[in-house]
């Protein structure tokens, strides 16, 4: 009687645990997952400075394009405005090598730099951005015109990524 007994509580324990391959199932599921888990966890963390990136160069574009816009249309067009008829796309004249000597919009065409204040005294916080600038003469339906100038500023982040802003003036 001893030993049924005996041997009973002997199958009631042994069907209470996990048996070896149990474990090691599990462990490799729960590896499996957390590796998932884990790899697109590094990819959002990777990702996650992009939108600071791209509000950085969206600053430094808009700072960029008021400073254009504040300049006359072209060289021959009068200090106060108006208009001098035909779109001309100069590039920048003699003697203006810096962008602290530009005096209109086209002085500003083939413009490759990296990002900094015109006050040289002031810490740059925009480093590693690479600001590109074209100017065309074009219309608003982007076609030759004798009126308006493209002005295409493009900001190249940290991130080889690049943006391109742009805006058309027109000879007022």
């Amino acid at each position: 009687m001893k030993v049924a007994a005996f041997s009973r509580a002997l199958n009631v324990h042994s069907t209470k645990g996990f048996s070896l391959i149990e474990l090691v199932i599990s462990i490799v599921v729960l590896g499996i997952a957390l590796g998932a888990l884990s790899s697109n966890l590094f990819i959002t963390v990777g990702r996650s400075s992009d939108p600071l990136l791209q509000t950085k160069a969206t600053q430094l574009a808009q700072s960029y394009i008021d400073e254009i816009l504040s300049m006359r249309y072209q060289e021959n067009s009068p200090q106060g405005g108006g208009s001098v008829g035909t779109c001309v796309n100069a590039g920048s004249e003699t003697g203006e090598s810096s962008r602290n000597l530009y005096d209109d919009v086209d002085d500003y065409d083939g413009l490759s730099e990296e990002a900094d204040f015109l006050d040289t005294t002031t810490t740059s916080n925009y480093s590693g951005y690479i600001v590109s600038i074209e100017v065309l003469c074009v219309g608003a339906t982007n076609v030759a015109a004798d009126n308006s100038k493209l002005i295409a500023v493009t900001i190249t982040l940290p991130t080889n990524q690049n943006l391109v802003f742009s805006v058309i003036r027109a000879d007022l």
